[in-house]
């Protein structure tokens, strides 16, 4: 071995030198005899220092050694020790008890059979959340449990008390690019609480995006923070779908089931994402949409692929547009027209009027919100289907509320001469 009395800097450079000669072919056992005389170690000595003094791994494992490494890897996040059933460590049996909540979540949902759909879905995922996040923070060393006035730890049935979830949450899944994810996780911690001791069928189709999005939220955070071998899709299947809300007759029946909701969860539903910005609203870690498109095979093999997923870049601007406007029928919001952000079609007409130099009146306000699509005209099946930007539908009073955000656009298009006229049907002096 080298001398000694080397600096430490005499050591690295020795060291890169080593790496060096190994790099460009040269055997490690070669070099041991070279440098230091040793034909006994057969590259143990010349691994170790190289990894001592420059911190690089030299050994190679084997295919048969990765495969292993693999398999154990995947036995611990399963909730399996591959060698002391007792050694399993604190993080692997939080992961694993996320994904059995997790999936067994998805068991109910997926039942055809299940009448406490959403219900159990909204408690088991919120238990799945709460072990995942604690098993982030215990890889981080970040002490999660309570403590009382006098820093002695909370116990319950002599166990530590972990924090509370939303607190896991705000620890685990910080930073600004997860703040849709954690929206997310406050809308089924909220629907939990409310609706978990009651039976309510028809807040399934009223949440669904959400549901949708918290799944393929915690895959994505099992896979970034254990590896691709924690994720639960390899256990799933795309469920065979029953129902084509195509016909105006089933999203009518839709609707009508939605409206059935009581006042408190329609109340919680609004209120949840009406406060929150825009940007997280529209977000898919927030809410999930997803269309399935029937589509014939043009030949046998064309059936390989039962599903595809298209990302949003790579659609067609027609089909994109399509899908938008489907968006918009399928998850309308819904606001009473009494609430402070919402305005009737008179205070609408009365303010564009004040903030235009044209003439604008009901009847131009009539024109304006067919030729935004903003709302379906006046005795339409499907009164919500509305552009949930600009217009609301209140089931109970019947009308149409409109958010200033209308105010803004037409007062902004109306300004300019020739998008009036053709919005209009009026001629600059008329």
């Amino acid at each position: 071995m080298p001398a000694a009395n080397l600096s430490d800097d005499d050591h690295r450079a020795l060291a890169s030198e080593l790496l060096s000669r190994w790099e460009k072919g040269e055997s490690k056992s070669r070099l041991e005899v070279e440098y230091w005389d040793d034909a006994t170690s057969h590259g143990k000595a010349f691994s170790t220092y190289v990894r001592k003094w420059l911190d690089v791994e030299t050994e190679r494992t084997s295919a048969q050694s990765a495969r292993i490494a693999d398999l154990e890897e995947k036995l611990r996040l399963h909730g399996v020790s591959p060698d002391d059933p007792g050694s399993l460590g604190e993080d692997y049996q939080l992961v694993a008890a996320c994904r059995e909540a997790a999936l067994a979540a998805l068991r109910v949902y997926n039942d055809p059979t299940a009448g406490f759909r959403t219900e159990t879905f909204a408690v088991l995922m919120i238990i799945a959340w709460n072990s995942l996040c604690q098993a982030m923070l215990q890889r981080r060393d970040i002490d999660y449990f309570e403590y009382d006035d006098a820093g002695e730890p909370v116990l319950i049935d002599g166990r530590p008390k972990v924090r509370d979830t939303p607190w896991l949450v705000a620890q685990a899944l910080d930073g600004a690019d997860r703040a849709a994810m954690r929206a997310n996780i406050d809308f089924f911690l909220g629907l939990r609480n409310l609706i978990s001791h009651r039976y309510l069928p028809a807040v399934d189709i009223a949440v669904v995006s959400e549901a949708q999005a918290l799944v393929l939220n915690i895959e994505k955070v099992l896979a970034d923070q254990f590896g691709p071998e924690a994720r639960l899709g390899s256990r799933l299947a795309v469920p065979l779908q029953l129902s084509e809300f195509h016909e105006t007759t089933d999203m009518k029946s839709v609707k009508d089931l939605q409206a059935r909701l009581p006042a408190d969860v329609i109340d919680f539903l609004d209120r949840h994402r009406k406060d929150l910005p825009e940007d997280i609203v529209r977000s898919s870690e927030y809410a999930l949409q997803i269309f399935f498109v029937p589509v014939a095979a043009n030949h046998e093999r064309s059936a390989d692929a039962v599903v595809r997923f298209v990302k949003p870049d790579a659609l067609s601007p027609e089909l994109e547009a399509a899908l938008q406007q489907m968006a918009v029928v399928t998850k309308p919001k819904r606001v009473a027209v009494a609430a402070d952000d919402l305005m009737l079609p008179s205070d609408v007409v009365r303010e564009v009027a004040s903030r235009i130099p044209f003439r604008f009146t009901m009847d131009t306000h009539t024109r304006c919100w067919k030729y935004f699509n903003v709302r379906p005209s006046t005795n339409s099946g499907e009164p919500t289907a509305t552009d949930d930007r600009y217009c609301i539908y209140d089931s109970l009073s019947k009308q149409y509320g409109y958010k200033r955000a209308w105010v803004k656009k037409l007062v902004r298009e109306l300004k300019d001469p020739e998008t009036y006229e053709t919005i209009s049907g009026y001629r600059m002096g008329n």
